[in-house]
């Protein structure tokens, strides 16, 4: 395995058909595994589709923010962003989640300090809370697969990155449900973090090709400088061709590495599980590893090491802008006619 990378960034090479002879074998012992959930997806659909179970509707809009994949597409950042442009139409959004991740409620509360985060098991729960507090739509962050709630509005995330001909269901593959999926979706929007336009161009004429009926759109989840963990800086922001720690708790880190060495910076990778909750000696044994070099993670990471690491610590943190690159009026007029017809 490569130096800096865990199990899980292995497992993503191999759904990406690495890993080997060692891969192969994987892959061919867990082919009933994907049959099983397979099927297990396309029943629970079915069920839905028919109207055998209830979808439970909230007293007000909802905005759903998912993807097909494990990870990696944005959705935090695009949910943030999709409220943000809300709220700057007048609307008073609120942001509900299932909150298994408390980095994630985080992150959403300092992206918009002036947005509510409502965090509960049963997102319909998340989102009544968020009508009874006055607002009057909601944005879900990862609710694609969670049809037991009614929405509005679903906006589908496909990570550039992760895109691939091999379109396996876990455990085989990194997809949660099968390419037709797809079309349940409202936009689709094709999102890169260290791929090029041209590659984000060509999935998204993929995907246009897997759901003709539903619009594309492209965003760059782009790098936006290196901001200080702490309230002020101990020493100068690293500069491009400087040596770094790069730390990352993220389903799959080789963005966020390729960003900084993007950069200019020669990196060292220091990757966690994703939502990887650190304590004080582990940011010890960080502090240790980095030695005279400055420390880089990401945003969903220095929620949680903040409070770890002293002021005089040389820690920064990669800060992310969402660009919608293609489609942002088609996927702003899909909002606007959502809510509306949410109101009705």
């Amino acid at each position: 395995m490569e130096p800096g990378l865990t199990a899980r960034a292995w497992v993503a090479r191999w759904w990406e058909g690495g890993g080997g002879v060692p891969g192969a074998l994987l892959s061919s012992a867990l082919a009933p595994a994907e049959l099983l959930f397979r099927g297990g997806v396309a029943a629970r659909n079915l069920v839905y589709d028919r109207g055998w179970l209830r979808v439970e509707r909230a007293p007000v809009p909802v905005v759903s923010v998912g993807n097909v994949g494990v990870g990696g597409a944005g959705k935090t950042p695009v949910a943030a962003w999709i409220a943000a442009r809300l709220l700057e139409r007048g609307r008073l959004p609120a942001v509900a989640l299932r909150g298994y991740g408390a980095d994630e409620v985080q992150v959403h509360r300092e992206l918009n300090p002036e947005i509510p985060v409502f965090a509960a098991a049963r997102r319909i729960e998340a989102a009544r809370a968020a009508a009874e507090a006055g607002r009057d739509c909601v944005v879900l962050d990862d609710g694609f697969q969670h049809r037991a709630l009614g929405r509005d509005l679903d906006v589908v995330l496909v990570s550039v990155e992760g895109w691939t001909d091999r379109r396996r269901l876990l455990p085989r593959g990194p997809w949660r449900e099968g390419a037709d999926a797809l079309r349940r979706a409202g936009v689709i929007v094709a999102t890169r973090k260290s791929a090029d336009a041209e590659r984000a161009a060509a999935v998204a004429r993929e995907l246009r090709g897997l759901a003709p009926e539903v619009p594309v759109g492209e965003a760059w989840i782009a790098p936006d400088g290196l901001a200080p963990l702490g309230a002020a800086p101990a020493a100068p922001p690293p500069a491009s061709g400087d040596a770094v720690l790069a730390v990352a708790a993220l389903a799959d880190p080789r963005p966020f590495a390729a960003n900084l060495r993007q950069r200019g910076f020669a990196v060292e990778l220091a990757a966690f599980p994703d939502h990887h909750p650190f304590d004080a000696a582990q940011a010890a044994s960080l502090r240790a590893r980095a030695g005279a070099r400055p420390i880089v993670m990401t945003h969903k990471d220095a929620v949680k090491l903040r409070p770890l690491f002293p002021d005089a610590t040389s820690a920064w943190v990669l800060r992310q802008s969402v660009r919608v690159t293609s489609g942002e009026d088609t996927l702003l007029r899909a909002l606007d006619v959502a809510l509306e017809r949410g109101a009705e």
